[in-house]
């Protein structure tokens, strides 16, 4: 009786380990993929993405462990392995619309227009099924025009000097400010846009310009959000409001505050016409919702389910962007107590350190 009862204890203690073990490595791959996607130290995020990658067998796992750390590769500006890991994720996931796209967007950096083109392509032949494709496909549709328009423009100009003008074009959507990528999607007149109301016709708003031009206008702002989010992810993580010891203090020479000190200042320019931007789109889009709601389609048999869907759409367009604006909105918060903390270093650094 005594050894059936031991049998029994030793039991419950062999599958309590196993219940804890179990627990430990699903935390251990929560924390990774955690990690992978958000991590402000961009090696610490690295290092996540590839243990994933060496230890998951889930295909749709491993395609965003991927994506992820092609990312990561680019904010250390190494444009070859991001462009392999891009390949990875889209061999895992052929129909992974957002590495395609980005792939796209490194293939015309690289000059590679051909592929580039070939990737827009095929995102467009993809159906959106989250933000994140609303986002690609977006990006996708803006710089085939985008390509379109230059070979177009170079063509007539200059035939001889077509080539190296689209390729010029092409490399220099990655340097571009804000200002002057919206200057390109506004390059078209605004024209009364008009359509059948009960009571007549109704004509919506000269702020929207047609689809093609919001999608322009959403892939611009996408990209500033998520290039400032980059930019400035050195100055959260070196996190000046924390530091604790005269030793990190010191560490952080002068030229590297001086450096954020620059940076700081730039990033209140950047957020603030983003957000003006974003503001001026979210006012321009709730009008043309307003408009379509009394758009009447009476002889149709599911009227009102087009206009439904129709606002939808629009509202869809915009929720990729609303989330990386809420993003670079917290990232202020972050920057406004990084740039006070700067401020008191930069006055008392030299006077306590050797």
């Amino acid at each position: 009786m005594e050894s059936q009862w031991l049998s029994r204890i030793l039991r419950l203690q062999v599958s309590a380990g196993l219940l804890l073990a179990l627990n430990l490595s699903a935390n251990a791959v929560e924390t990774a993929s955690a990690l992978c996607e958000h991590a402000t130290n961009v090696d610490a995020a690295i290092e996540a993405c590839s243990s994933i990658i060496q230890t998951d067998k889930d295909r749709h796992r491993l395609a965003l462990a991927y994506f992820n750390r092609a990312g990561w590769h680019l904010k250390k500006d190494d444009v070859n392995r991001a462009a392999s890991d891009l390949s990875e994720a889209i061999r895992f996931e052929p129909d992974f619309a957002a590495a395609l796209t980005k792939r796209g967007l490194l293939e015309e950096r690289l000059n590679d227009l051909r592929s580039a083109r070939a990737d827009f392509a095929a995102v467009l032949k993809l159906p959106t099924t989250n933000s994140l494709s609303v986002w690609a496909h977006a990006m996708a549709r803006e710089r085939l025009a985008a390509t379109e328009a230059a070979a177009k423009s170079a063509a007539t100009s200059n035939p001889a000097a077509a080539a190296p003008n689209r390729v010029a074009a092409a490399s220099d959507f990655w340097r571009r400010p804000l200002a002057q990528v919206l200057q390109e999607c506004n390059a078209k007149p605004s024209v009364a846009i008009k359509l059948p109301g009960a009571k007549g016709a109704i004509e919506l708003n000269r702020c929207y310009r047609g689809r093609e031009h919001m999608s322009c206008v959403v892939a611009a702002l996408l990209a500033e959000a998520n290039s400032i989010k980059q930019d400035y992810a050195d100055i959260v993580s070196t996190d000046y409001p924390n530091l604790k010891t005269l030793d990190a203090m010191c560490q952080i020479t002068p030229d590297r505050l001086a450096e954020h000190s620059k940076a700081l200042q730039t990033f209140r320019d950047r957020w603030a016409l983003l957000r003006k931007e974003y503001a001026a789109l979210l006012d321009c889009t709730n009008s043309v919702e307003d408009t379509l709601r009394n758009l009447s389609l009476a002889d149709m048999s599911y009227g009102a389910d087009l206009v439904k869907s129709m606002v939808g759409s629009l509202r869809n367009e915009l929720t990729e962007v609303s989330q990386a604006q809420k993003d670079v909105l917290n990232l202020d918060d972050q920057m406004s107590a990084a740039q006070k903390a700067v401020e008191k270093i930069s006055e008392i650094r030299s006077s306590v350190c050797r």
